[in-house]
């Protein structure tokens, strides 16, 4: 995606050095103090300092910069805490605020600034086409950009929370082995569902990590899974094996991490040992080759002369995943030592 331009139904406001990108559908509703609250968000202090300050915050702690209605709050929703804040005059009342930052080596020279600005668009575009193709996902209502020098902005985008939820990573530190064990084959099918669903819409994702992974209850006390954090992610035509093999393994490498990370500091609970064996991820890639119109099962399909090249297609294409997933399982535990020496080499570099 070369070029980013806003959709029709968002207005484009703007006061001294930051601009607001709102959608109409939202703008009607915000009082003055919303959008003096949206305006004001870079008068809030935005330095890398500031950034990991807020990530030892307790969850639910409520802090003041505004008096009013509108206040904010922390959120862990995605890979990073995040601001959260509360407007009364939406039906849910919360929006959560993320900032845009740069990871790796040019993290620590660029930090939050970058060029043109037209990342959060990006993936606002993303989100609205995943949104249409079925993908449960964020609801992104508003843009803000704050102009630093010339072409270089810092940004920021606000979305919908999703209400009662809690991503992946957090459920399973907080979730009792009971519940767990019960609940296991659901959670292990409807992330594999949902990630299919999103596949199938030829969209790659370029984080997926259990904290982009958020488990929501129904009404009917079923899961409901939203994957979110949709930044620098791509839409394509198609999505071909290999990218969708690599995007789960990315995910795979997750929650390997997480269950090392736990282990090592001795916080989890006794179903440390039992959650998301290799049984368990036989089980996810399986209900992943079940779910989806174009890799059903061919024996679930007609056999009259009109659908035979479908029934030949679909044939080709179960066949193709399955082997795609033996030479996953075989190259999993090469993959995951190269990674665990990089984690190891990470450790000692924090301990200096």
């Amino acid at each position: 995606m070369k070029t980013a331009r806003l959709p029709e139904y968002f207005s484009t406001l703007e006061k001294g050095k930051t601009t607001l990108f709102i959608n109409k559908k939202y703008e009607v509703k915000l009082t003055e103090q919303d959008f003096n609250v949206f305006f004001g968000l870079y008068n809030v202090t935005s330095s890398r300092s500031a950034h990991i300050q807020k990530e030892r915050l307790p969850d639910g702690l409520s802090v003041h910069p505004y008096t009013g209605e509108t206040e904010f709050r922390v959120s862990y929703h995605g890979r990073t805490p995040c601001k959260s804040i509360f407007v009364k005059n939406l039906d849910n009342g919360n929006l959560v605020v993320r900032d845009y930052w740069h990871g790796g080596l040019f993290g620590s020279v660029l930090k939050d600034i970058f060029w043109q600005g037209l990342r959060p668009v990006k993936e606002l575009l993303i989100c609205e086409g995943a949104s249409k193709k079925g993908i449960r996902t964020i609801e992104i209502i508003a843009i803000v950009k704050n102009r630093v020098l010339g072409p270089f902005f810092r940004s920021k985008l606000i979305s919908r929370e999703i209400r009662d939820s809690v991503d992946l990573m957090e459920f399973l530190l907080r979730v009792d082995n009971q519940t767990f064990l019960a609940k296991k084959k659901e959670i292990i099918s409807k992330v594999a569902q949902a990630i299919k669903i999103m596949h199938d819409a030829g969209i790659y994702h370029a984080d997926l990590n259990l904290k982009n992974i958020l488990l929501q209850k129904s009404n009917r006390g079923e899961f409901v899974v939203y994957i979110i954090d949709l930044d620098k992610s791509r839409e394509l035509k198609e999505l071909n094996l290999h990218r969708r093999m690599k995007n789960l393994m990315r995910l795979d490498r997750s929650l390997e991490k997480f269950k090392r990370n736990v282990s090592m500091k001795n916080c989890f609970h006794v179903s440390c040992s039992s959650f998301f064996t290799q049984k368990d991820k036989i089980r996810f890639f399986k209900e992943y080759l079940r779910s989806g119109r174009y890799l059903t099962h061919p024996k679930l399909i007609r056999s009259d002369s009109e659908e035979m090249f479908r029934h030949e297609a679909a044939l080709n294409s179960y066949g193709e995943m399955k082997k795609h997933l033996q030479v996953f399982l075989e190259m999993y535990p090469w993959n995951h030592k190269k990674h665990r020496f990089w984690w190891f080499l990470t450790d000692l570099s924090r301990k200096k």
